[in-house]
Parts: structure tokens; C-alpha cells; sequence
């Protein structure tokens, strides 16, 4: 069973475990429920409901959370959420597997130097990509590169090696997560050979290393060749069709917060949105857990507007998941995007 197939099936069992459990959330007249995952382009959109900034649009946009980004999936397939932030090569594969969801725009998209890394422990004494490589072995998830399945992780790790000359091979270099918390922390541990992680994981674990060894980070990379692709926002389009109206309101409000976090003084946002961002990235994490000055490392980067996606990244990621078989099922552009909520 391919990889793909192995986490096809495990979404269907939890898809019919939500169908089945008679535990369903019901949307609200004026309600879009929508999830987030723990990335940059989640953070606006945290904002506009710490803010009250939806509300303020007339519009109910309860953040519904999950453990991970399977359960997430899983959820918008059974229609548990209206919407929410991922990456596009999960977009393209819910298609492949019967979820009618739609991308209305972009998230975010990274633009600061170091924002990815593919990050290595000194104490591994693993000082390249060549010296990585010929250490991986199959069977082993310590001596394997960490990342999230079948993610944007996982296609710049694949466009980057392949760019360099090297032959991947997934079932020996890589070990597959679904959590970027528990990837984050089990590299800070030593308990695998290398990850890739964006930010803000890399600030923290290079100053907060749970690992009694002592060690530091070793940058391998920091996927400088890689042409990086904007995080989206997806809704299912029977919500597009029935709650139009809805739809504007979110992203008039999600409009107003990307202005507002621009526009603010680093010292208020870190103040208004320690918070969020310790839901958001660091659930079950609180205040006093985070290590003594170290919200001065981090890098608040400047968040565009929505746009809709480039159909050249759409049509580069197609081919990418057809190479690595993991779906036949080919949306086309057209069929998965639209900009008709990017405009007033």
C-alpha cells in the first residue's frame, strides 16, 4: 500500500467515525466555521477574531481547533468546517479524494531569508546535505529526515534534493508526521536526524532546546533554491454558493486585520497576540513557559493581501504529486480556484 493510500484510508475510517458518532457542529445562519493550522498564513485570520473584527462584519467565525492536520482534513471532507488555511498540495489531494473544496486566495507567503530550513543537531555531526544522505537508512526513524506528510514541507524537500542531483528515496531519507509541534519537538529531543520546519518553530527550538545534550542547531539548508508557495484558504463551494454574502464579510474582516497588523507597532502586536500565537503554534503552552526574552527573536513579517494563486505553482505542485503517484485524480485550475472574494 502506497503512502498516499495508507493515509486515504486512515481519513476514511476517521471520516466515518465523524458521520457515525452523532456528534455534528452545526453552522449558524451568520456562522463560517473554519480551522487553522499552525502556520504564518493562520495568523491574520486569529487576529481578526481576537480583534473581533468578523464580528464587527457581522459575521460568526467560531476557530475550530484540531489535534492535527489529518483530523483537520477529515473534518472538512465530512463538512464538520466551512473553511480554512492549508497548504496546495493538500488542497489538490482533497479533491483527489471527494472533498469539493475551493481556493478563494492566498495566505501567506514567505519572503524573509531563513524562514524554512532543513535543520540538523550538531552533536549528529552532520554538516551537509551529502553527509544527511549517505546517514539515512530504512527502517529507522532517527536516522531519517522529519516532515509532514504529503505537505508543501515535503515538496520543497523533494524540489530542493532533486534540484541538487540527489535520487530520493521517501521509504529510506524520510519519516512522516502530522503534528509540526511534535516534529519540532522530537528534532529539539536528538529523536531524528534532521527536519524541515518554518518558522516560528526554528526561533524557537534554536533557543529553547529541550535535549540534555547541549546541542545547537545545524542549518543544512535554508531552501534559498526553492521557489517558496503561498499557504490558502479553502471553503467548501456549497458555501460559496449558499453563503456568498458570508464569505465577503470574512475576508472584508480578514482585509482589515492584514492592515492592522502592518500597520501596528511590534511591541502591541507581541503584547495582543502572545496569546494567539501560543494557542496557535504552542497549544497546552502558557505564558510563563516561554523562555525569557526570546519573543525579541522573533521576526513579525509583513502580510500581503489575499491574491488568487499563481496557476504555474498550482500546475508545478499537480505535477509533483502525479511523480510521487500519490493521486490520478488531476483538478484542473479553473475547477479549484476562484478570485470573485478578492474584490469589493
Amino acid at each position: 500500500m502506497s503512502h498516499f493510500q495508507h493515509r486515504a484510508a486512515i481519513l476514511l475510517l476517521i471520516v466515518c467515525v465523524l458521520l457515525f458518532s452523532g456528534i455534528r457542529v452545526q453552522a449558524g445562519p451568520e456562522q463560517l466555521r473554519f480551522s487553522l493550522p499552525p502556520v504564518m498564513g493562520s495568523v491574520p485570520i486569529a487576529f481578526a477574531q481576537e480583534w473581533g473584527l468578523f464580528e464587527g462584519h457581522g459575521v460568526d467565525v467560531p476557530i475550530i481547533p484540531f489535534p492535527n492536520d489529518q483530523k483537520r482534513e477529515s473534518a472538512f471532507i465530512t463538512g464538520k468546517i466551512d473553511g480554512m488555511v492549508c497548504d496546495v498540495p493538500t488542497a489538490a489531494l482533497l479533491f483527489s479524494i471527494g472533498a469539493d473544496a475551493v481556493i478563494t486566495s492566498t495566505a501567506y507567503k514567505r519572503v524573509q531569508t531563513g524562514s524554512l530550513a532543513l535543520l540538523s543537531q550538531d552533536y549528529f555531526k552532520i554538516d551537509s546535505i551529502d553527509e544527511l544522505l549517505a546517514q539515512t537508512e530504512q527502517g529507522s526513524s532517527l536516522k531519517s529526515i522529519a516532515i509532514t506528510a504529503m505537505s508543501d514541507l515535503e515538496y520543497y524537500l523533494d524540489t530542493l534534493l532533486s534540484g541538487l542531483g540527489y535520487e530520493v528515496d521517501p521509504d529510506r531519507d524520510y519519516v512522516y508526521w502530522n503534528d509540526m509541534l511534535q516534529l519540532a519537538t522530537f528534532l529539539s529531543m536528538g529523536a531524528v536526524y534532521a527536519a524541515v520546519l518554518p518558522e516560528p518553530y526554528i526561533t524557537y527550538i534554536s533557543n529553547y532546546q529541550i535535549s540534555t545534550d547541549g546541542g545547537e542547531l545545524v542549518r543544512l539548508s535554508d531552501f534559498a533554491e526553492v521557489e517558496p508557495l503561498p499557504s490558502v484558504i479553502v471553503f467548501q463551494r456549497s458555501v460559496l454558493e449558499e453563503g456568498e454574502e458570508l464569505v465577503r464579510k470574512f475576508y472584508a474582516a480578514y482585509r482589515d486585520a492584514i492592515n492592522m497588523i502592518n500597520k501596528t507597532s511590534r511591541k502591541e502586536v507581541v503584547s495582543v497576540g502572545m496569546d494567539v500565537a501560543l494557542s496557535l503554534f504552542f497549544p497546552g503552552l502558557n505564558r510563563e513557559d516561554i523562555p525569557a526574552g526570546i519573543m525579541d527573536e522573533f521576526e513579525i513579517p509583513l502580510f500581503s493581501l489575499p491574491q488568487k494563486l499563481c496557476r504555474r505553482q498550482f500546475e508545478d505542485v499537480l505535477v509533483w504529486i502525479n511523480k510521487r503517484n500519490y493521486t490520478t485524480e488531476n483538478p484542473s485550475y479553473e475547477e479549484m480556484t476562484t478570485d470573485r472574494f478578492l474584490y469589493d
